[in-house]
């Protein structure tokens, strides 16, 4: 896939660390309630959420380090 150059301001990439945690904290719902329900993750789960993981890293180094923000 050819690399793409997005232009984006910090919060923006801001708001897209907030929507990786929210979706990674829905992730930790599905396997606990999966678990609950003696239920297996399908096969193709552990990419998807390996896939949010590698996205995060990638942003978190472009917002620099963590602490609190202000965002006005």
């Amino acid at each position: 896939m050819p690399t793409q150059v997005v232009a984006l301001e910090d919060n923006e990439i801001k708001m897209l660390l907030v929507a990786i945690r929210q979706v990674q904290h829905t992730f930790s719902i599905a396997e606990a309630q999966s678990a609950a329900a003696g239920e297996p993750l399908t096969g193709n789960y552990e990419g998807v959420r390996e896939a949010y993981d590698r996205l995060l890293d990638k942003l978190e180094a472009l917002a620099g380090p963590p602490g609190p923000h202000l965002v006005k």
